[in-house]
């Protein structure tokens, strides 16, 4: 038996994984620090600092010291220029009374501003008016969330490597830690520098978390519910998202409201999350049997079932055996392999992109910040849980459900740049919604395909790869938004069409893998025929099951060495719980 065979007996999602999952699924919440920025690096309307006008209201203010930036619409005005008048030299009466008209001459000139003063109408405080990012230092608030997704990177590549070294439990505690560190340097950050490197180390900690609680939670549950398991991740990570509005339509001091929304919860988190138990999976693998059964017979306990008589973890077989590790250079060495590769790559890259450039740029799309982003989390709620039914369709299946989202998102974002031009801007907002839900579900379909193309030899790897693209992608994404559309409106809009449409016509190149069983080695996926998907008579089996029960003569057995056959290892676990497509 193997080891997913043990919850046959102690249960798949019984009382103690309920318990695990949930407090998981809390924790999961709590990990969208990368949406925050849609509020705490949100612009604010600004214009030049007169201290000798300081004691007047804005709007005197802008009629005294800032020209107007559209000579035929007096309610705008420059956000970076200001008359460069001595305004100590007139009186209190003169400034209320001011004519501009005869105050300001042909001949007046303008002149740069070095101190600004913003509308505190919206947002009380973010970080461009805490660090002045505005006037050709705007790009600069861009690259906040551009280090913060390095951070992210750095999270996802180490992650593997650090729970795989010390254990699930103890990987947890320590991206935890580094992610209160990473608060700690940020929120009283005096200089750019300083905040840069907080949120840097924000990111890598709360990825780092994330990773680790996604894999805990698909080790400790039955292959049953594993995927489902994992949508509710999926769904809790889209709640956060909805829940990052609400809170900072409450809260509009950036610094208060990332304590209240990240800091708070994070300190809360560390001492609940001591009490998750290590994974019995990770603690067989390594050598700590005791400990493993201690932890099974625990969870059957708590689920009122029990495990095998006299059972031992030496009863289970050893995954992976007889399946060579390969390296990077062997996913582009056979043709096949090579396409599928890069076709896989390309979409990780545009999911993240579109995905990210859409999530961060909410406050550019018309209508209310607030609702926006609200909408934009609850959207993904149903695009998720239609996954579930849509991967698993023997007409759609996961080929068509990733090209078809793909489509979808694509033809949104080309009808938005009509919208666009001509200023339907709710219209254009919904649109937006569509290509997010879509692009949504394309993320939730990419990562699980993912796992069934690639074969064992080269599935970590693989994804790992896949994970790297996206996570490059969301590097860029911030830059997707505003910067982007100042040389032309829906600019954005074009970009996001066409990488979705060619992801689209791309993901057409891959074989369906629904109902197919899970393959070992590059040979195998050179020379297996993707036909008929094969039909599982238990609907609820999960794929390991439909391995072991596939006649794999038509692609090669294994032999041992002691000459026996055995049925392909499947890690599906540990690799796509390991590279989860947000965090």
């Amino acid at each position: 038996m193997n080891f997913d065979d043990v919850y046959d007996n102690i249960g798949h999602l019984g009382t103690y994984q309920q318990c695990v999952v949930t407090l998981i699924f809390v924790s999961t919440i709590f990990s969208v620090e990368a949406i925050s920025m849609v509020f705490v690096g949100a612009e604010m309307a600004h214009w030049c600092r007169v201290p000798a006008l300081a004691n007047y209201s804005h709007e005197l203010q802008r009629l005294v010291a800032v020209p107007w930036s559209n000579l035929d619409d007096p309610s705008t005005y420059h956000q970076c220029e200001m008359y460069g008048l001595m305004y100590e030299r007139y009186s209190q009466e003169e400034i209320l009374n001011w004519n501009r008209s005869k105050m300001i001459l042909e001949t007046t000139v303008t002149v740069s501003c070095t101190q600004w003063t913003y509308d505190q109408s919206v947002f009380v405080s973010t970080i461009v008016s805490r660090f002045n990012l505005v006037c050709g230092s705007e790009y600069l608030n861009q690259l906040i969330s551009t280090i913060y997704m390095f951070g992210v990177l750095v999270g996802v590549t180490s992650s593997g490597a650090v729970s795989d070294k010390i254990g699930r439990r103890v990987a947890l505690f320590v991206y935890m830690v580094v992610r209160l560190v990473g608060y700690a340097v940020a929120f009283p950050a005096s200089h750019y520098a300083m905040l840069a490197v907080g949120r840097f180390v924000i990111g890598t900690g709360t990825a780092g978390v994330f990773l680790t609680t996604y894999v805990l939670a698909a080790e400790l549950v039955g292959p049953r519910v594993r995927t489902a398991v994992g949508v509710s991740l999926q769904i809790a990570f889209s709640i956060g998202f909805s829940l990052t509005a609400l809170l900072s339509y409450t809260v509009r001091d950036e610094i208060k409201y990332q304590m209240a929304s990240m800091g708070g919860p994070a300190v809360l988190l560390l001492l609940l999350l001591v009490l998750l138990p290590e994974s019995p999976r990770w603690l067989a693998v390594n050598g700590r049997k005791e400990e493993a059964i201690k932890i099974l017979n625990d969870l059957s306990t708590v689920n009122l079932t029990s495990l095998p008589e006299n059972f031992t973890i030496d009863d289970l077989n050893e995954e992976g055996n007889g399946v060579q590790r390969k390296n990077f250079v062997d996913l582009f060495k056979s043709p096949k392999l090579r396409l599928r590769t890069l076709v896989i790559d390309f979409s990780w890259f545009t999911c993240s992109l579109v995905y990210y450039a859409l999530s961060l740029n909410i406050g550019s799309l018309s209508g209310d910040v607030f609702i926006n982003t609200t909408l934009s989390g609850l959207v993904e709620i149903p695009a998720n849980i239609i996954c579930i039914f849509l991967l698993d369709s023997p007409y759609l299946g996961r080929r068509l459900t990733l090209s078809g989202t793909f489509f979808i998102a694509g033809l949104s974002s080309f009808i938005c740049v009509p919208l666009t031009i001509y200023n339907f801007g709710t219209a254009s907002t919904v649109m937006a919604m569509v290509g997010k839900a879509s692009v949504c579900m394309s993320f939730s379909v990419v990562y699980v395909y993912s796992a069934e193309l690639f074969p064992t030899e080269v599935r970590h790897i693989g994804i790992g790869a896949a994970s790297m693209f996206a996570r490059i992608a969301s590097m860029i994404a911030p830059y997707m938004g505003t910067p982007l559309n100042s040389v032309w409106a829906p600019c954005s809009s074009v970009v996001f069409g066409c990488f979705a449409t060619l992801a689209g016509l791309l993901g057409l190149l891959l074989p369906e893998t629904r109902g197919h069983p899970l393959l070992d080695t590059i040979d195998q996926a050179e020379q297996y025929q993707w036909r008929k998907p094969v039909l599982c008579k238990d609907k609820m089996a999960p794929v390991e099951r439909r391995n072991a029960d596939y006649n794999m003569n038509t692609v090669g057995t294994h032999k041992h060495s002691d000459g026996e056959s055995k049925s392909p290892s499947n890690d599906e676990n540990s690799n796509d719980a390991n590279q989860c497509s947000r965090c």
